[in-house]
């Protein structure tokens, strides 16, 4: 009563398969001339270059290096009520990226302790 009713095939067995007519290789090597002609042409012509301000670009990097990571930190503080695990991790990336700590920092840091246990003196 409330059930689908099954819909009908919609790709009958019989269906006709077009023929494709792949170009020769003759072809294919006059497009190829053709296009390389093109490409010499284009390259002869001088396309003007639009500059960005460099300076502009420097000071929204440094703006958002300083920003990003308490953005991060924050994330975590609201995230943490939810999801304490995912909220830790954003608030130790956040910290260890306002330390400059990087990934081979840490790295480092664990084998120097390692060999610091396992050193046979």
């Amino acid at each position: 009563m409330f059930g689908r009713q099954p819909k009908e095939d919609q790709y009958p067995d019989n269906m006709e398969i077009p023929d494709i007519m792949f170009p020769s290789e003759s072809e294919l090597a006059e497009t190829a001339e053709d296009d390389t002609e093109l490409s010499q042409i284009s390259n002869r012509r001088e396309l003007p270059v639009t500059k960005e301000n460099p300076e502009t670009v420097t000071i929204v990097e440094k703006i958002s290096g300083i920003v990003s990571p308490y953005f991060i930190v924050v994330v975590g503080l609201i995230l943490s009520d939810d999801n304490f695990f995912l909220g830790i991790l954003l608030i130790a990336v956040g910290i260890l990226s306002l330390l400059k700590i990087s990934l081979m920092d840490i790295v480092e840091f664990f084998i120097d302790i390692k060999d610091g246990l396992t050193s046979d003196e």
